[in-house]
């Protein structure tokens, strides 16, 4: 009994401590901030978008013209370091958006962002002290509202429910904090990495050493190893206590990435279900790619080719263009250089520039990007893009 009652704080002190090491909060903390840094959803002035002041709180009711939103707060002399914790409330957010922190340090020019955890209807802690942007002098901070990116197409955020910023505060690490920094690390909703399609849960690089999957992992072992320890347990019940700490810990990690995983999907259903297959076809995350794909394909159908190198600034702008523009036969504008230097590009060649670092002299009818040229002739140009077809002539 004895061993029982000693086995409690024991497994209470491995779980604080790894824990408290996760959160990143010193040992010599207080339990609560003496001092924080509190804006009421009034304080935040509208950059971009619209919105109303109900109570103290600030109503987004739209988005601008491009579908981003902005609002800030002005700040006097905030130094990152003294705050490095930022708590905040933000009710009935969007699905269909991003959040990100965003901030101006010591001059007009220096303005950082941060991607945020989508806030769901409770309250948000992020230790803001394992980013190499939250540093210096801070004079102004505010969220910023957007599309997902490379995931939900702007003609989605046209129209929203409203969302309402309660409140937001920068405070000093304490030990209150602990609990809900790891509660937003671990259960707050992000959006796909990008990184690999099967990457389910916040990634490693996002969250550090507060990483879900090892804390759990090594918890559950140590406590393990403790309980088998004090409760001098023979070889058979520990090989039994241990395959069972495994099996919980396995279903746990399970069980969250599955709640990821079904968050991550309502954004699908939210854009997709219940419309038509040719309307979920229209639906493109980058809606303007496969409108400009449309008028290279109308141009090379003019002009008679059906070769088409492409370039772009932009990589997931780039690859999508060579998709939307199949099944012409498309390649990249700079490897196609590299390919064959020396040797003239053929006349029967088209040359899409869609936000791309060429440029084009008329004196000379040459397309330079600083590395290589080409004769070309203008046959088109819009917005972001250019077309041009090869003189098939050396520059």
């Amino acid at each position: 009994m004895i061993r029982r009652l000693i086995l409690i704080p024991v497994l209470a002190a491995i779980w604080v401590v790894l824990f408290a090491w996760a959160a990143g909060v010193p040992w010599d903390a207080p339990w609560t901030a003496h001092e924080h840094l509190a804006l009421s959803g009034r304080d935040f002035q509208l950059q971009l978008g619209e919105g109303t002041i109900e109570l103290d709180n600030l109503v987004i009711n739209t988005l601008d013209s491009r579908g981003n939103g902005l609002q800030t707060a002005q700040l006097t002399h905030v130094r990152a370091e003294r705050y490095p914790v930022l708590r905040y409330r933000i009710s009935d957010f969007p699905d269909v958006l991003e959040l990100a922190l965003v901030f101006r340090r010591d001059t007009r020019d220096d303005v950082q962002t941060i991607s945020l955890p989508a806030p769901q209807n409770g309250e948000i802690t992020v230790d803001l002290s394992k980013y190499e942007e939250w540093r210096g002098e801070i004079n102004e901070i505010g969220f910023a509202e957007y599309a997902t990116a490379q995931l939900v197409p702007p003609s989605m955020i046209a129209s929203f429910r409203p969302f309402r910023i309660e409140w937001a505060q920068l405070q000093p690490p304490a030990w209150d904090s602990v609990l809900p920094r790891l509660r937003s690390d671990w259960f707050g909703y992000r959006p796909w990495s990008m990184q690999s399609i099967n990457t389910i849960g916040p990634e490693k690089q996002t969250l550090g050493r507060s990483w879900m999957m090892p804390i759990l992992v090594f918890g559950a072992l140590l406590s393990g190893l403790a309980a088998c320890f004090l409760l001098r347990l023979p070889r058979a019940r520990i090989m039994a206590v241990m395959c069972c700490i495994a099996g919980f810990t396995w279903i746990s990690l399970d069980l969250r990435w599955l709640e990821d995983f079904f968050a991550k999907h309502q954004v699908i259903e939210t854009i997709y279900a219940g419309k038509s297959w040719p309307l979920r076809h229209a639906l493109q995350p980058d809606e303007e790619t496969p409108r400009v794909a449309g008028e290279v394909v109308r141009i090379a159908e003019q002009q008679g080719v059906n070769r088409v190198l492409v370039d772009s600034s932009s990589p997931f702008t780039f690859l999508r263009l060579i998709y939307f523009l199949l099944p012409l036969n498309t390649a990249p504008l700079a490897q196609s250089m590299m390919e064959t230097p020396g040797m003239a590009i053929p006349g029967d060649v088209l040359i899409a520039v869609y936000a791309g670092d060429w440029k084009y002299d008329k004196v000379t009818g040459l397309l330079d990007n600083g590395k290589s040229t080409i004769s070309v002739k203008p046959v088109y140009e819009k917005g972001d893009l250019r077309v041009f077809r090869s003189q098939g002539r050396d520059p």
